[in-house]
């Protein structure tokens, strides 16, 4: 699944918007200018897989919410050992999360 880039520029505009984060900003957090920047949300220019992962943190979000892609959370299954503590699981199924919606995303945009 290819995901279409005007559509992921929309999604990235509403997540900025819905965060009070201005363009300027975000384009200093990517280290791009300005007008780079409005060229991603218009959908002129692609996102690369470590800008997804910038801008999420940014906007305090999970990459699939603006990717997107369906959420990968309900799907993940995954065993881990621990000393007992669910805090240690916690975060270990956060990090895993993140990474298994970076990697649906980079299969989509033809990266293996």
């Amino acid at each position: 699944m290819i995901i279409d880039r005007s559509a992921l520029g929309q999604r990235i505009r509403e997540v900025r918007e819905a965060r009070g984060v201005s363009q300027t900003a975000a384009a200093q957090a990517l280290e791009v200018s300005q007008p780079t920047y409005s060229r991603i949300e218009s959908g002129e220019r692609p996102l690369a897989g470590d800008e997804l992962v910038i801008l999420a943190d940014l906007f305090g979000v999970r990459a699939a919410a603006i990717t997107g892609l369906p959420a990968v959370r309900e799907r993940a299954r995954f065993a881990a050992r621990t000393d007992g503590s669910t805090a240690a699981m916690t975060t270990m199924r956060e990090k895993l999360c993140a990474y298994v919606e970076l990697d649906s995303y980079l299969t989509s945009q033809g990266v293996a």
